[in-house]
């Protein structure tokens, strides 16, 4: 038997048949509040003749009996009412739902958050019989301590986990499939385990990215200088349209359909940049600026994933340009922040470009500038103490404590 099935005579107590007066099935089970054990009664009378009514007493307890050995509890659906449905059932349920609602990379990120799942429970012993309410805290914790143990999942990908099946079981309480949700409890993995490996790029990578590119692939170089000088996501570069670039007012426009914090924008498109654009083929209006083909990142009337443009990185430009994991596309954004902070344009400005939601985010890209801020190089903080450090000690006060 799997170790999180219920036990017999101490999560519940098979059903019996007392005859008398009163025909009544009887069987115990654990309220899962309490932890007593509560009494549940089925009357059984109308059934004529009596050997008929034994019969059909035996088939329905059997039934129950087969219930209650999968992790069905009566007591839980009168707080969930659904409660009784089958697991794998809940988790189709959950996926066509969001079919409707969540974005593509998001879908298949739950996907393949139920699959492993899955996989893990039917390992477990746990087949499509199993109801909701067979995954107690205890389970949820033997599942994640089984995630954490994989020497493929970090910090990161474990609160990965852990922040979705919080969702999912959200999810299922709000719709009465269990009453409490089993993930709440599981802490996450410390901040400090979880930073991000990604720096922004030196003057001379960046050089060996634009002379590489240049010579091998002249549109992806173009996807690349959108980030690095309009912040673009990759998100927002697969889903933008030929409509959407203004070359005669040098902007482009990220719908808040497209953008990740559902504002609409315009982005400032550099002088350096409107060269590389003016090679693209933008005059069908409705295609993608950078549509679905193999590696030509090109005009096109079909979207393309937005995976493409990371694997395209990790196929192609890290090993000819001999950059390590901490070199990612998306490290061109917070490089180009960083950059243009350096320049010295006016942080508001960054902050309109880069589509922050406060000055504030913006800000903390300052601190990665590797170089001293004149203003603060001019402040005095010290005279007024070393005059107070005289007038206490005397002009030698310093020697006097040293011979001390």
């Amino acid at each position: 038997m799997s170790f999180f099935k219920p036990t017999p005579h101490i999560d519940y107590i098979p059903p019996r048949l007392v005859e008398g007066k009163d025909w009544v099935i009887l069987y115990y089970v654990k309220d899962p509040f309490t932890g007593k054990m509560v009494r549940c009664r089925k009357k059984f009378n109308k059934v004529k003749p009596i050997t008929q009514r034994r019969k059909q007493a035996r088939q329905l307890m059997a039934y129950i009996q087969e219930k209650l050995a999968l992790g069905w509890n009566p007591l839980l659906e009168v707080s969930a009412s659904r409660a009784g449905t089958r697991l794998f059932d809940a988790l189709d349920v959950f996926l066509a739902v969001k079919t409707k609602e969540a974005e593509e990379n998001s879908l298949r990120s739950y996907r393949s958050y139920i699959k492993t799942f899955r996989s893990w429970l039917e390992a477990k012993g746990v087949g499509p019989d199993a109801y909701v309410c067979t995954v107690t805290r205890y389970v949820a914790m033997e599942f994640m301590d089984d995630i954490d143990a994989r020497p493929n999942v970090g910090a990161r990908t474990y609160n990965n986990y852990l922040m979705f099946f919080r969702l999912l079981f959200n999810w299922m309480r709000e719709r009465e499939y269990v009453v409490d949700n089993p993930f709440d409890d599981l802490k996450r993995k410390p901040k400090k385990l979880t930073k991000k490996k990604r720096r922004v790029f030196t003057s001379h990578e960046l050089n060996t990215l634009f002379e590489y590119l240049s010579a091998e692939n002249r549109n992806y170089l173009c996807l690349c200088l959108m980030t690095y000088c309009c912040f673009l996501r990759p998100k927002e570069l697969v889903m933008i349209k030929c409509a959407d670039i203004d070359l005669d007012n040098q902007v482009v426009h990220i719908s808040e359909d497209v953008a990740k914090n559902d504002n609409d924008s315009f982005r400032t498109i550099p002088d350096v940049l409107i060269p590389e654009l003016r090679r693209l083929d933008l005059s069908n209006k409705s295609w993608y600026v950078f549509g679905d083909s193999e590696y030509l990142f090109e005009p096109g009337p079909k979207q393309m994933c937005s995976r493409k443009i990371a694997k395209f990185w990790d196929s192609y430009v890290r090993p000819a340009c001999g950059f390590g994991q901490d070199l990612q596309f998306y490290g061109l954004k917070d490089t180009g922040v960083t950059n243009m902070l350096s320049q010295k344009v006016p942080i508001n400005l960054v902050q309109k470009q880069a589509d922050h939601h406060s000055v504030a985010m913006t800000a903390i890209y300052v601190g990665a500038i590797p170089e001293a801020n004149e203003q603060l190089k001019v402040v005095d903080i010290v005279s007024s103490v070393k005059a107070r450090i005289s007038e206490n000690y005397g002009t030698d006060g310093a020697n006097d404590v040293e011979n001390k």
